[in-house]
This record gives C-alpha cells, structure tokens and sequence, in this order.
C-alpha cells in the first residue's frame, strides 16, 4: 500500500476510513493529554473541529452528560464515518455531526461553550480566517481548546512534505490568537515532546 500521507488532509474512501480508525487509536493520548489543559463543565455546548474519525466526539460526549457536541469536518466520508462511530448518541440528541469548513461555519454567533480542534490546524487555508470564524461562534468568555502533534521546527521535514500541513511556530499561533481578538491566550508543551496545546478565551 502506498504512503497514507496524502488521506490525513481530507480522508476519503477505503484509504480514509483507514486513516480514521489509525487517527481514533493513535491520537488518544495526546486527546486526553490535552483535555487535562481545560476545565469542562456538565453542560457545556462543545463543538469538535475537524472531527476526523469521531471518536473525540464521544470522549466529549460523556464530559458533558447535561450538553451536546457538535462535530465538524470538510471531508463527507469522514462524517458518515463518525456518524456511524456515535450512532447512538446521536439518536439520543447528545451528539451532532455535519460536513463544512471551519473557515465558513454555518453555526449562530455566540453558540458554544468552547471549540476543540485536536490534530487540524495544520490543514486549514488560513488559520487566521479560521480562528476568527470559532471566536465568532464562542458565546462571550467561551473557549477554544487548539491541541497538536507536531511542532515547527521539531517535526521531520519528510513528514511534513508526505502529509501536506502547515506548521507554525508556537510563538507565532499565540500572536495570531491575539491579533483575532482571543484573550489570555497559554501556550502548553510537554517535555521532551513535540506535542503542544493553546488555550484561548473569547
């Protein structure tokens, strides 16, 4: 099978769906790694960018008993397939999944508590445009949660070329949160690790 880089932009067909399932397994530690950097309340409205293969949406799911997650994500195959990941909790209103791109959001202004975005930055056409658009559907002093595995400077120029994403150095992602108008932006490393997370308030 040739290199999977080329699925982890927009995942499509059979080589997508694997991309999902490698994404749902491989990404659980650093989703629960960065969910520590956040408090979550029972009743929070949470909206998923990027939801990829959907199993963040029921980590989430089960933080808010009292609220809902939305999910969103540019690829059609990746929401049938997290459609079918969160099933039942869909049936049960707890869990809402649609196709679109984070830089036009179809959401009210003011909608939610707070915006994750785990392992997506890298692919979007412009972060500055999409930061924008989620500080738009924050409700005033909600959150936004930018959590990532690889880091400028840090991650191999190979991988950066086979997956198509680009990097930003941390220093300059926080600059860019504070130029849109995000507040009390922290920047989270882990030692010895490219990972890294943003935490930002509307």
């Amino acid at each position: 099978m040739s290199s999977l880089g080329d699925q982890y932009r927009c995942p499509t067909g059979q080589r997508g769906r694997l991309v999902a399932r490698l994404m749902n397994r491989e990404h659980e530690p650093l989703t629960f790694w960065g969910l520590t950097k956040i408090t979550i309340h029972t009743d929070y409205v949470v909206l998923d960018v990027g939801c990829g293969g959907g199993k963040t949406l029921s980590r989430l799911a089960q933080m808010v008993p009292q609220g809902k997650v939305y999910g969103i994500d540019y690829s059609a195959d990746m929401v049938k397939f997290s459609k079918k990941i969160n099933k039942k909790l869909i049936e049960q209103n707890h869990v809402e999944i649609i196709e679109g791109s984070v830089e036009e959001m179809s959401f009210k202004d003011d909608f939610c508590d707070l915006v994750t975005a785990f392992e997506t930055y890298y692919f979007w056409t412009n972060l500055s445009d999409a930061l924008k658009e989620i500080k738009r559907v924050l409700k005033p002093g909600g959150r936004l949660l930018l959590v990532n595995e690889m880091k400028f400077g840090v991650t191999p120029a190979k991988l950066i070329e086979e997956t198509f994403v680009k990097l930003f150095p941390l220093e300059e992602i926080q600059n860019i949160m504070q130029l849109v108008g995000f507040k009390g932006v922290e920047v989270f490393t882990k030692s010895e690790s490219p990972w890294n997370a943003f935490v930002a308030q509307k």
